[in-house]
């Protein structure tokens, strides 16, 4: 009966309570707080809570209804009565029926919304007839519950793994929903509406939307079942990118075609036409844009041709590079810069550049290096932490950076950066009891860090951080 949070989220529950229009009682609990939603034909009709700060005298002091006075004596006014405080409050001439009805109403909002704000608990749903008190006669639609709630949300990742590389399928807003949407909602939902049978990740790309923001809106649409998920298909100038890509990465690989005849220009093109080129190539041929290819070698091989072409862009935009290139006798196109180093003193160099690249935060560039570097020296551990850092900052490579910090941290498990880093992708990944342990590893072996000491801190719950200095990071307190 019971379901935990992390594996199914609560705002999933009320997508089925809304959308089947059940009727029920919703269970939910986590450490110390215990909460029970009323529902008649998917509507909230009542609720119970344990948590002092959503009683409805916390409810009515923070709406102004009633005052601090008045607010700390409410349980003088209870004492040996039955009845609820809100009737108590209107027998006292306190409020009038009309301030406790506005009060009830935000108390049951504010539960249900309470809700989304949970990354751990259980909760349970059990089908039947509801008993409620006779006079909580309330009807709150969900669709207002929700909108308010995904605001909140904190598990979004659940629903951005669940549907990265899926297909949207919009229906139509109804009307009573959309009077309720702002309208940069209603902006949004156009948007997406004009994208057919492409994924969430090349919508996202398209649009250059903030990729939390993208997906609030998407969990928002998907509770209100306006939008489900298929299989995206690729569409047709997809295909013929990596038609178009493989025979690139046939010609080059084999030396069939040199840069300039990559870029389709004579020998003396200018500066202008080089660039105009580039530009045209580096969206067209971009890694993103295959992601979802059959063949997961297709990934790989537009990755070398990525590379090449921003090789060719670098030499032939230079005058010197460019005369050195052409006066070769024997030239191989995309051989290493320094044509006699072994495959470790090249992987050495690709590092340094893309140790550069990192710093200057262009973080793409840096991975098209090191993914060429641990493939020529798969045994450096420096190699694969920077590949995972520079990978969780471009955020449709951040579901392999995980691979990449746990290769670097089995090539060198005492090294305090790959551990820290991995706290830091966790934590990232709402999964904070891995962060949590991670951080910790790295104050076993150096105390001192400051980032591990930072983020431990921001994880841990109050008591914990009134615990001495020892137990937390392993240092005597000075």
């Amino acid at each position: 009966m019971w379901k935990k949070i992390a594996e199914y989220p609560v705002p999933l529950s009320l997508r089925r309570i809304a959308k089947d229009k059940m009727s029920g009682e919703l269970l939910f609990r986590a450490d110390s707080v215990e909460k029970v939603l009323y529902f008649k034909e998917g509507n909230l009709i009542f609720a119970r809570t344990n948590v002092i700060q959503e009683r409805l005298g916390e409810i009515l002091f923070k709406m102004g209804k009633i005052d601090r006075a008045r607010f700390w004596n409410i349980h003088k006014l209870m004492e040996g009565k039955r009845e609820r405080v809100g009737k108590v409050l209107v027998q006292s001439q306190i409020l009038n029926q009309q301030d406790i009805y506005q009060g009830l109403l935000l108390q049951l909002r504010t539960i249900a919304i309470s809700l989304f704000t949970f990354n751990s608990g259980e909760w349970g749903f059990v089908a039947k007839i509801p008993r409620v008190p006779e006079d909580s006669n309330f009807i709150i639609e969900l669709p207002e519950v929700m909108i308010e709630g995904v605001k909140k949300l904190k598990n979004l990742s659940y629903f951005r793994n669940k549907f990265y590389y899926q297909s949207p399928r919009l229906s139509p807003i109804p009307p009573a929903i959309s009077a309720h949407f702002p309208q940069e909602i209603i902006h949004f939902y156009r948007q997406v509406s004009n994208f057919k049978n492409l994924s969430n990740e090349h919508i996202i790309a398209e649009l250059g939307e903030n990729e939390d923001t993208f997906w609030q809106y998407m969990t928002l649409f998907y509770l209100l079942n306006i939008v489900d998920f298929t299989e995206a298909t690729q569409d047709k100038e997809v295909d013929k990118n990596i038609e178009e890509i493989l025979d690139l990465y046939e010609k080059l690989r084999t030396g069939k075609i040199d840069y300039f005849q990559l870029f389709g220009l004579p020998n003396d093109a200018n500066t202008e036409a080089i660039k105009n080129v580039y530009f045209q190539f580096a969206r067209k041929y971009h890694p993103d844009r295959v992601t979802r290819a059959p063949d997961p070698e297709i990934k790989d091989k537009a990755n070398f041709v990525f590379s090449e072409i921003n090789k060719a862009y670098d030499l032939m935009s230079h005058e010197e590079k460019r005369r050195g290139y052409l006066e070769r006798e024997h030239r191989s196109v995309g051989q290493t810069d320094i044509i006699n180093e072994s495959q470790a003193d090249r992987a050495r160099t690709l590092y340094r550049k893309a140790k550069t690249l990192y710093t200057q935060k262009q973080y793409w560039e840096a991975v098209v290096l090191l993914d060429e570097a641990v493939k020529l020296q798969n045994d450096k551990a420096a190699y694969f932490l920077l590949l995972g850092l520079c990978q969780m900052n471009v955020p449709s490579l951040k579901r392999i950076a995980e691979k990449n910090l746990l290769r670097a941290l089995e090539l060198e498990s005492w090294n305090e950066e790959t551990l820290a880093a991995l706290g830091v992708f966790y934590s990232s990944e709402n999964q904070l009891k891995r962060a949590e342990g991670f951080f910790r590893k790295v104050l076993s072996v150096n105390p001192d860090h400051a980032l591990a000491r930072k983020k431990l801190l921001e994880l841990l719950p109050e008591e914990e951080k009134k615990k001495d200095r020892f137990s937390l990071f392993g240092k005597p307190k000075k």
